[in-house]
């Protein structure tokens, strides 16, 4: 690889250097042993063998596992699972994401979840493991005040504390998400710090261990394509400082290192501190529609039927036209034709239907047909709040009408 092509794989200098300095640090005032001997945990049955039953006491426990991999075994967690009404659109860090360290509160902490990430574990587990590394800072005094500087200490203690398999692939994730008969493309991010730094960070740990090839094989396959580069890049940097990077990270000789603690003694079953899985009330399961807005403001979208139009009279003529024109069925049809011809009829389409109004709910999920006189939407149960032009609209009315309570429904 060219030398060009490596530096592009890295941070910049002096974000290597940051990085460097702030895992230095937490050696310095948490131990080495983290950095050096904590297991690298994974999101499965391995790393989290306790039950799950869709509930708060669910999530408790995964954050319970959290803190004894974070030596705060002692302390109990309260998790409050917030509704995601109000919250606005999720957000990588901080109060919105799918989860986040509120506060202590007599000495416990506090980790609030969005509802919705109880439905998607590769978000929900990354955040909870960044919510431990808050928790972790803040109960140890590491916290910083600087609301931003504060969240990237926070991605590289996650690195420090052995959650780094956990927050990196989470950092950028591209998925598709099903809702009835509608697949749509998504992406979700966890974390404040970019793929490149949170991997050279993750290198370094790897190098401090001397990790394995076997090891960093497995590690590449877990993390994905970009990230495996990332870290590739990093431990060829890392290999011309390799016999100062113990000095530099403050590490003993290796050879006065204990032996890593037990898995087994780590993964041991936690105290029942919850109802039966048959009682436990699931919050991880995808609302139905019907009723799903009840009492809740949606929006009427308001446009013409000219788009749909267009698409239902052009598309089956074009379909058409190439089905003809490639099967030998003895009807030949040129392919320009076809084209002229569902040109023709989306133009019709176009202006029939500027003369047709199209009122529609705005929930993405729902999308009834609403008549000029409802109040409610007669599917999702939303109460009519308003009028907007395109869906895209929603969130921003949403939020004016959190700004106006007084508001009130508009035909």
């Amino acid at each position: 690889m060219a030398d060009d092509d490596h530096e592009i794989l890295l941070p910049e200098p002096d974000d290597r250097e940051a990085m460097l300095d702030a895992l230095g640090g937490l050696v310095a005032r948490r131990g080495y042993e983290h950095l050096v001997l904590a297991p690298l945990i994974q999101p499965d049955e391995t790393y989290f063998p306790d039950r799950w039953a869709g509930g708060e006491a669910s999530v408790r426990r995964v954050v319970q596992r959290l803190l004894i991999y974070a030596d705060l075994e002692h302390l109990e967690p309260v998790v409050q699972v917030e509704d995601d009404v109000g919250l606005g659109p999720m957000s990588p860090v901080g109060v919105g994401s799918a989860g986040w360290f509120y506060k202590f509160d007599s000495g416990r902490p506090i980790i609030r979840v969005r509802e919705s990430s109880l439905r998607d574990p590769f978000v929900l587990v990354p955040a909870l493991a960044r919510a431990v590394a808050a928790a972790f800072r803040e109960h140890h005094g590491l916290a910083v005040r600087e609301p931003l500087a504060e969240e990237r200490f926070v991605d590289l203690t996650a690195v420090y504390l052995g959650f780094g398999l956990v927050t990196l692939p989470a950092i950028l994730r591209h998925h598709t998400s099903r809702s009835g008969a509608r697949v749509r493309s998504a992406v979700s991010r966890v974390g404040a710090v970019d793929p490149r730094a949170l991997s050279f960070a993750l290198a370094v740990v790897l190098a401090a261990r001397g990790a394995a090839e076997q090891q960093r094989k497995a590690i590449a396959v877990l993390v994905g394509d970009n990230p495996a580069a990332f870290i590739a890049a990093a431990d060829t940097w890392l290999a011309a400082m390799r016999p100062g990077l113990f000095e530099r990270l403050g590490l003993p000789e290796r050879s006065t290192w204990p032996e890593p603690p037990a898995l087994s003694m780590l993964t041991s079953p936690l105290p029942d501190d919850g109802p039966a899985v048959s009682q436990e009330l699931r919050r991880d399961a995808e609302p139905g529609v019907v009723g799903m807005n009840d009492g809740k403001p949606v929006f009427r979208v308001e446009r013409s039927k000219a788009l749909r139009l267009a698409k239902i009279l052009g598309l089956p003529a074009l379909l058409l036209g190439m089905l003809f024109g490639r099967a030998k069925m003895g009807i030949e049809i040129e392919m320009w034709k076809a084209m002229s011809v569902a040109a023709v009829l989306g133009l019709a389409g176009l202006g029939i239907g500027r003369m047709l109004p199209d009122s529609r709910c705005s929930e993405p999920r729902c999308g009834s047909t609403l008549a000029p006189t409802m109040t409610t939407c007669p599917r999702c149960g939303g109460r009519i709040s308003g009028v907007i032009h395109h869906p895209r609209e929603r969130l921003a009315a949403e939020d004016a009408l959190t700004r106006t309570p007084t508001s009130s429904a508009t035909d």
